[in-house]
């Protein structure tokens, strides 16, 4: 029978699955577009940003907690919702980013485990195969159990648990999902917004959270429009704020029946790397308009490594089951 710390590891499912293919490069790309140069028509800027936030421009990446910074992911109840001192829920994690394993029928290797709460120790492991037409498999650890659980990939409208974000915009959304038109090229004329908690809100985590990031403001961008091909949709389309250098989205803006639904924010910052591309998502903060739930997270510099030394041997349930922090 499962117990109720059982139960809450398998809610926080979605949150690991989220910090995993989250954290700041994904692999689900194709082999990454080499640096443009000269104008760039609305399909390539897109092409351009999926293979920036997506590309595996690096052999691997470890984002791990370490002197007492931590990655978080951080989501808050709606507005009508919100009690004085009630706090956020808060989940601190580490992710391990494989994106050229040795193995040629594997394409990404990905692995998440959680660092703190009831949950602590209970991880997953994202398996990208090489042939598009296999399934990814996610294979997850849970402590309380002591059991290997074998699970689906999530499906594009699927909403992480806790969070106000799907899967589809997050991780696997395609350029060819969506029709894209530049607008214009224009200068980005804004900060972006954070999370911003009330004294009674805070914790020993949380108070170390940025606020909002102005360092962007003024850079050149190009700003995309993108309308789903989907059917019946959630959103109808959204509009982007492009670096017209590292291809990086700052903004994000989703419309419903010409009504501004959500708004998604990333601080970009570079990892000093020859290629611009390769950044990384220092916060995403999003909010969700009509009823103010948001959700934020932050990945401290501090944190990341790229291209360890690491085996593929590493990336596997065996080191999920002994993962000590």
């Amino acid at each position: 029978m499962a117990t109720r710390e059982n139960l809450l590891a398998m809610k926080n499912l979605r949150i690991l699955v989220a910090s995993a293919l989250l954290c700041f490069l994904d692999a689900q790309a194709q082999p990454p577009l080499s640096y443009p140069s000269g104008p760039l028509t609305a399909d390539q800027v897109a092409e351009q940003v999926y293979t920036s936030a997506h590309g595996g421009l690096v052999q691997n990446a470890v984002s791990k907690g370490k002197q007492g910074e931590v990655p978080l992911l951080v989501n808050r109840v709606p507005l009508e919702g919100r009690r004085p001192g009630r706090k956020p829920i808060l989940q601190t994690f580490d992710t391990y980013l494989n994106h050229h394993p040795q193995d040629p029928a594997l394409r990404s290797l990905q692995m998440a485990i959680l660092t703190s709460g009831k949950a602590k120790g209970t991880g997953l492991l994202f398996t990208e195969y090489a042939d598009e037409q296999r399934s990814s498999n996610i294979t997850m650890w849970l402590p309380a159990l002591r059991k290997i659980r074998q699970i689906n990939e999530p499906s594009y409208e699927d909403v992480w648990f806790g969070t106000n974000l799907t899967y589809g915009e997050i991780v696997l959304r395609k350029p060819s999902d969506e029709i894209h038109e530049l607008l214009e090229e224009t200068v980005f004329d804004s900060c972006l917004d954070a999370m911003m908690l009330t004294e009674g809100e805070q914790t020993r985590y949380t108070k170390g959270l940025p606020g909002p990031q102005c360092g962007h403001k003024g850079k050149p961008v190009y700003r995309l429009k993108s309308t789903t091909k989907f059917e019946n949709w959630w959103y109808d389309y959204h509009v982007s704020d492009i670096d017209m250098n590292t291809f990086a989205v700052y903004r994000t803006v989703y419309y419903k029946d010409r009504e501004k639904i959500k708004t998604v924010f990333v601080d970009w910052q570079s990892l000093d790397q020859p290629d611009p591309r390769i950044t990384y998502p220092r916060y995403i903060y999003a909010i969700s308009h009509a009823d103010g739930r948001d959700s934020m997270v932050y990945v401290p510099r501090s944190t990341i490594e790229l291209n360890t030394d690491l085996p593929d041997s590493f990336w596997s349930a065996e080191t999920l089951k002994a993962y000590v922090q």
